[in-house]
Order: structure tokens, then sequence, then C-alpha cells
């Protein structure tokens, strides 16, 4: 199958590197710059729970040089929506597949505003992965999973290609029957714990030994409940307890890309994920009191490169 990548950075890159070892004719759309350089030069370098390989798709900044494509996998920051939404459109014809991986809850809505939900399909990838060097991806434990789904639940033709395409050994694909549900419970996860961790400009273990840290984060997970409530997602009762239980069990391994961008100086998606928990919380008068507090304590660090 030929396919196109949109943001190979860690996850992105991760990926496609594993579709182009399987034999699909894999292309990356990066930006310019030392990753770039490196992927072009020597390819990409897979580290992974399955094996170690290194796979040579083509790597351009112009989709226009890759042409229409039968699956687009879109992985970028959504603070780069405004830039990169528009590289999708040299890679459609009438039958493409655009699968959208991206944090938050709101992804797929931007791109169908565009381009239509006969090509979209929203998605939640639970992985760890980092960029030791550039041109090397690092996988690390036994997930790498993607939970896709139709917006009605509903299994069609064209979830079932993507299954089949993502079925391959390094990759775990899941259809989900109702994804909303599936964004919702993760961004409960994700958001609350990753942003408290930058915050308090602590490990997650760290958090946990705070005599109020682990009444933060529920507190914030609280308050994305509410707010998902309100929207009409059926959470599961006991959503919350369930995602923090699930947190402290696995304290000692977690990482937060968030807080991975705040240390090096990086834009942050602070905006995008519980800034629009606020946002929608106001919208719907739903009381997020713990979440407005973290990120009007980020705000000003949004756009990286500020000191303390």
């Amino acid at each position: 199958m030929k396919v196109a990548v949109i943001g190979p950075g860690s996850v992105g890159g991760y990926y496609g590197g594993v579709l182009a070892h399987h034999g699909n004719e894999v292309s990356l759309v990066a930006r310019p710059g030392v990753y770039f350089d490196a992927m072009k030069a020597n390819g990409l370098q897979l580290r992974t729970n399955w094996g170690d390989f290194t796979v040579h798709p083509q790597v351009t900044s112009d989709p226009a040089e890759i042409g229409p494509v039968d699956f687009i996998f879109y992985s970028v920051k959504l603070f780069n929506n405004e830039e990169a939404l528009p590289l999708i459109k040299p890679l459609l014809k009438k039958d493409t597949t655009i699968l959208t991986v991206q944090n938050g809850v709101d992804s797929a809505d931007q791109i169908a505003a565009i381009y239509g939900w006969e090509h979209v399909i929203a998605g939640a990838t639970y992985i760890e992965t980092g960029r030791p060097e550039p041109g090397v991806i690092h996988q690390s434990g036994s997930t790498a999973r993607i939970v896709f789904g139709e917006q009605d639940g509903s299994k069609t033709a064209r979830t079932e290609e993507v299954f089949n395409l993502l079925n391959v050994e390094g990759i775990q694909p899941d259809v989900g029957d109702d994804i909303a549900v599936t964004l919702w419970t993760k961004l409960c996860n994700v958001g609350p714990i990753g942003t408290v961790m930058t915050a308090s400009r602590s490990s997650f273990v760290e958090v946990l030994a705070s005599p109020w840290g682990e009444y933060t984060v529920r507190s914030v997970m609280e308050d994305v409940e509410r707010v998902a409530r309100a929207k009409g997602v059926n959470l599961a009762p006991d959503v919350v307890d369930e995602k923090l239980r699930d947190g402290v069990a696995e304290a000692a391994d977690t990482q937060a890309s968030l807080q991975g961008d705040f240390k090096a100086g990086n834009q942050l998606e602070i905006e995008h994920l519980l800034g629009m928990v606020v946002r929608e919380g106001r919208a719907l008068n739903v009381p997020v009191p713990a979440s407005a507090a973290l990120v009007t304590s980020l705000w000003k660090f949004r756009n990286g490169d500020v000191a303390e």
C-alpha cells in the first residue's frame, strides 16, 4: 500500500518505519532540519521490542513530490495543524484514508472540516518512543497499540482495510466501538498526569510523594470527566478511579511528552489539551477549577523559549 506519514517524529516515524519494514511504499513528509537530513542520508533506524532495523522511505518536505496515496498517517503536534493540514491535499485521491492519532479529542473534526469525513478516521495510540539522535527512533515496552474507529462506531470496509494494513508485527490495531470514549478516556489519563508533572517540575513518583499530589491529579481527571459527560460522551462510571489506579501502578515508568517539550523549551500542547477542557467547561458552564489553575500556571510557556 502507498502510505504517507505527516509528522514523522518518534510516534509517526515509528509507525511509518514499521509499515515500510513490512513492504509498504512509505513516504515521510517532514520539516527540513537535522532530523530530515539524517533520515534522507541514512534512512530511518528503529530500535524496537521486536528487533532493530533500518528502512529507507522517501523523505520530503513537499507532498506534491509524493502524489496521491492510499493511506495517510497524521501525527503532527496539535499546534502545527494550521501549517500541516494543507499538506494533506496533494496526497488525496477519491478513496484515501487519513488516520489521525494526534493527542486531544477534536483532531478528526478539524481535518474533516476541510477534507470531509469520507476521508477521516480518528484514532488514539499507546506507545513509548523517543529519538535519542537524528534518524533513530527507540521504542520501549511491549505496547504499540492504535485504537481507531468510525464516528458512529460502525465496522466498515475502510476500518477493515486499515486494520489489515496495521496488523503486522510491531503494531497492535484495534477497531473501537466508540471512538469518542476512547479519545476522552485517554485525555482523562495523559492530560492530567502530564500537566501536573510539568507544572510541578516533578516526575510522577515525586508528584505522588507529595501530600496533595494524588488529590490534585484526581481533581483534574474529574474536570475532564465532567466536561466529557456534559458533551454526551459515555465514559465508564469508574473512569477516574481506573485511570488513577493505572497511573499510580505505572508511576515509575511514566514519561510525559508535555514535560519533555517544556524541558527542551519547545512549544507546548497545553492550549489544545487541558486548555480545550477549560474552554469547553466555560462554554458548557461546567466547573473545571483544577484544570484552569494548571493551564494558567503554564500559559506563558505555551510558545516555548521562555525562561523560568
